[in-house]
Order: structure tokens, then sequence, then C-alpha cells
């Protein structure tokens, strides 16, 4: 089984955080496929899509990184996520099944300030077979470019029912050692949640934790945080 990381910009990011979240998925020592909006040279194989920022331009990053892609199995990562060395250990038992790291800490840049729940399911922690993930999003693009995207449809494949794809798989997760970090800078996809009353379904607040920016990732990020807290 070969693994490969794909990885997607709209090139709107602090370029000193970019830079950093790129330097750590070098040290995976893993094959790259980088698509972005604006060139994007020296990382990876990359593919610039001259194509204005949105959702319909998320989806089709990511197909065209699937499609770029020749490995077995590929790790979804997003350019303002530090990704530590033992989540790409995962290897998934199934193939037509999205796997979601759920070992995720959200932590806020101005001070290092972080939350997490017990079934963190995002599109930034999935490991899934290529080819299952390169039939979804086929269908994932052609419908936003037939019906335009809402939330009904969500980021997350097969977290929900609320749509019926023509090739339906599963969703289960594992949680890697080290968590992923989830940098929130302001300018994320989705809304961080920073209180667990926040959330509209109080199942998806279980096990509530706050804390400080996990240790592994302190060195790395805390250069950036304007107001720093103690560990």
């Amino acid at each position: 089984m070969t693994k490969g990381i794909i990885y997607y910009t709209d090139n709107q990011l602090d370029e000193t955080l970019a830079n950093t979240v790129r330097l750590q998925l070098l040290a995976a020592e893993l094959p790259i496929v980088s698509v972005s909006l604006e060139p994007l040279a020296g990382f990876g194989t990359n593919i610039h899509l001259p194509v204005g920022r949105g959702y319909a331009a998320y989806f089709q990053q990511i197909l065209t990184a699937l499609e770029t892609s020749n490995t077995d199995v590929v790790f979804f990562c997003e350019h303002d996520v530090l990704y530590p060395r033992s989540h790409f250990e995962f290897s998934p038992p199934d193939d037509n099944t999205f796997y979601y790291n759920t070992n995720v800490w959200k932590v806020r840049s101005s001070d290092g300030f972080a939350v997490r729940t017990d079934d963190c399911r995002q599109v930034s922690g999935i490991c899934v077979n290529r080819r299952t993930a390169v039939t979804h999003y086929r269908e994932r693009v052609a419908y936003v470019k037939d019906r335009g995207f809402t939330q009904r449809i969500g980021f997350e494949p097969f977290t929900h029912g609320r749509i019926v794809w023509p090739t339906k798989y599963q969703a289960s997760v594992w949680a890697s050692p080290d968590p992923l970090v989830d940098v929130r800078h302001g300018g994320n996809l989705s809304r961080t949640k920073w209180k667990p009353e926040q959330f509209r379904n109080p199942r998806y607040a279980q096990g509530w934790k706050e804390g400080t920016c996990p240790a592994w990732a302190y060195p790395s990020l805390s250069p950036l945080f304007t107001t720093p807290r103690d560990l």
C-alpha cells in the first residue's frame, strides 16, 4: 500500500504560518501533490488552477489533486493544519470507507488557547483509498456545478445522509497518538466554536476540553502567537 499527501490552498494564508505547515508536511517524507490558486513552486508536484476562490474551486482543487496523485491511499492536508508524523502511520483497513482522524485540537492563533471534542470529523483529517475519493469528488464537483453549493451538502463525505450520492461509501474514525493542530486564524473556511454552548446540537460538544497548544506543535507555532499562553 502506497501513501501520499494531497494539499490544497487558496494562497490567502499568512505566509509564515503557511510555510510552517508545509515544512511539517515535508517531514512526513511522503509524495505530495499540491493544488493552489497561485503558483507554488518547490512544494511537491504543484498544479496551479487559475480560478476564483470559493466552494466550487475548493472541491475542484481536491479532485485535481486526487486525479494527479498515483498512490493507493491519500491523506487530505490543508494549509492551516499542522500534522504530526504519527498521523501518517495510519493505514485504512477498508477501501470503501472515508476515515477521519478525530484527535484534533483547534488552536487560536492569537494566544495558543485550544479546544477539542471527542468526535471531530473534518476534511483536513481524512485518510482514504484514492480511487474511492476520486469517484466521490467527481460526483461532488458535478453536483455543485449543476446545483450550486449549499450547507446541506456539507464538506465531510458520508458523515450525514442529507444528500444521496450516486455512489455510496461509509465513514469511520481513528485517532493518531499525537493530535492534529488546526490553527484558527480568522480566515478559516468554517467558523470556530470556543464555548460548548455555541453548538446547535449538543452531541457535537461531547468530550469538550480546553487547554493550550499541544506541546509537539508549540515550538513551531509559538512565534506566531501575539499574546502567547504558557503551557
